[in-house]
């Protein structure tokens, strides 16, 4: 499914609601990854009701327990869509008796994509239609390409002193690392060897990916998230920046959901959204 302006056109899919294509409409430049399968076969992942690794890929609900992958399933998921026009389109998933499976409630959740302009618009909605509170976490995980990744640059809005979680099989440890210079981070080949770098309470509201020559080619606006990763292939030239609305386990969490880190948490018939934007600059 296609949307465009006189700027810019996007595909999406159903299956995973998942953005495969930003296309600059006077030139033909992509700026997303194109989920080459012998380096990573994904374009921009919709993670849902969970973003990152649970400890042993397990999580209870008082006695009970239940398995969930890495993110989630919807981005394994085929979703309908519920508007398409020129412009926008959006997506809805509910519970099925798969979901039920690995995530036992009634939900809506509505993945979303508008263009204005030269900006894309991403939007995440979550409404609990269940008789008691659910435990969700959502995030976005689009792929923008760096070719080579040697030399391209994360620009922050503001000077940063975070530290990045250190990532052990897809699970946080206690170590932390510095990879901030002032406000920005020097992309390279080996950047990632160890995993993902994965920020939260950052000060900036947007993080620009510069190249070489020193031009912003994607801003993504971060604000609104209180967690970011960046991540990619060891080596690929992509770079993944990922806003986040939940985060992977620690190692030394007990596993039951509700009290998790990042976890928001649902009343009955309560919805919550949250939006993104990625900017793509004229060059």
């Amino acid at each position: 499914m296609k949307i465009r302006n006189k700027q810019l056109e996007a595909t999406v899919v159903l299956f995973g609601a998942e953005l495969q294509s930003v296309v600059d409409s006077s030139n033909n430049h992509e700026y997303i990854w194109q989920a080459n399968p012998d380096v990573w076969p994904r374009h921009a992942p919709v993670l849902f009701p969970i973003v990152g690794r649970l400890k042993e890929d397990t999580y209870s609900i008082g006695e009970a327990k239940y398995n969930l992958n890495q993110h989630g399933f919807a981005r394994n998921s085929e979703f309908s869509p519920v508007k398409w026009n020129e412009s926008e389109v959006i997506f809805k998933l509910s519970e099925s008796d798969e979901t039920a499976s690995q995530y036992p409630y009634k939900f809506d959740f509505h993945v979303g994509y508008r263009l204005e302009e030269r900006s894309l618009f991403m939007t995440f909605e979550v409404t609990n239609h269940d008789d008691r509170p659910m435990p969700v976490s959502y995030g976005a995980h689009p792929a923008f390409n760096t070719k080579p990744v040697d030399g391209y640059v994360l620009r922050f809005e503001k000077e940063e002193d975070a530290l990045s979680q250190a990532v052990v099989n897809g699970i946080r440890d206690t170590s932390e690392r510095a990879f901030f210079e002032g406000n920005l981070i020097r992309l390279s080949k080996s950047i990632f060897d160890h995993d993902a770098l994965i920020f939260e309470n950052l000060k900036s509201s947007y993080v620009d990916i510069m190249n070489r020559q020193g031009k912003t080619e994607v801003r993504v606006h971060i604000k609104s998230f209180p967690y970011l990763g960046i991540w990619a292939k060891p080596g690929a030239d992509y770079v993944c920046i990922e806003p986040w609305c939940g985060i992977a386990d620690k190692q030394s969490h007990n596993g039951q959901i509700f009290e998790k880190e990042g976890v928001m948490v649902l009343q009955p018939e309560q919805k919550i959204s949250h939006e993104m934007r990625m900017d793509f600059p004229a060059n």
